[in-house]
């Protein structure tokens, strides 16, 4: 999925553009695996973090779709709510930078801290509790960033640079505008894959604990 935003955005301004987020998200990824494995003690045994006393309620949870999905949606679209308002201020690009490197360094506290508890049943728990949907929203969270990231920088930097005339800038804002829209809508089905399929994925995986 993420090897697909590449090959559309290949060979335009963009593609450096979405490489640096990339890489952004690596960073923090690894930061976060690094800080788990070094403070594993304070960060892991001595908060109960996926010990199995928090796991096993969720074993036998039956999630009530019409809660859930509103909450997932208001999390997720909320977030990327944040990111195109700020786009449209000095901070957009600093805002979409810091967002991929708080989703990695979450997904790095998660999947290390799971494989140090479990072992290789960690993986199981990783998959279980990370798919599909994060196969849909970690895709469209990078493109986003992407459209907020140039966003900025057409309404402030090259806006001062003369780089943009008035009506050029009208077509790209338009051009963005319609962008992050479908972003919107990607992130949206995501939030109904993770509310109606990963639910009963991620009860059947918890049976192993």
């Amino acid at each position: 999925m993420i090897g697909s935003v590449f090959h559309y955005f290949h060979g335009t301004e963009d593609a450096e553009q979405m490489a640096k987020l990339f890489y952004t998200l690596f960073f923090g990824f690894f930061a976060g695996v690094l800080g788990m494995v070094i403070k594993q003690e304070s960060l892991l045994y001595n908060t109960g973090f996926l010990d199995s006393y928090t796991l096993s309620p969720i074993k036998y949870l039956e999630p009530d779709i019409g809660k859930l999905l509103p909450t997932i949606l208001m999390q997720r679209l909320g977030a990327a709510m944040l990111l195109i308002v700020l786009s449209t201020t000095y901070l957009g690009g600093v805002a979409a930078y810091l967002y991929q490197i708080w989703s990695g360094l979450a997904i790095g506290i998660f999947t290390s801290g799971s494989m140090i508890r479990y072992g290789t049943k960690g993986l199981a728990l990783i998959a279980g509790s990370l798919l599909p949907q994060q196969l849909i929203l970690l895709p469209a969270y990078l493109v986003l960033s992407v459209e907020c990231c140039e966003l900025c920088k057409a309404m402030y930097f090259r806006r001062m640079s003369g780089e943009f005339p008035g009506r050029d800038r009208g077509r790209v804002f338009l051009k963005k505008g319609l962008r992050m829209l479908f972003c919107m809508m990607i992130i949206a089905a995501g939030c109904f894959v993770e509310a109606y399929m990963n639910p009963p994925i991620l009860k059947i995986i918890l049976k192993l604990f």
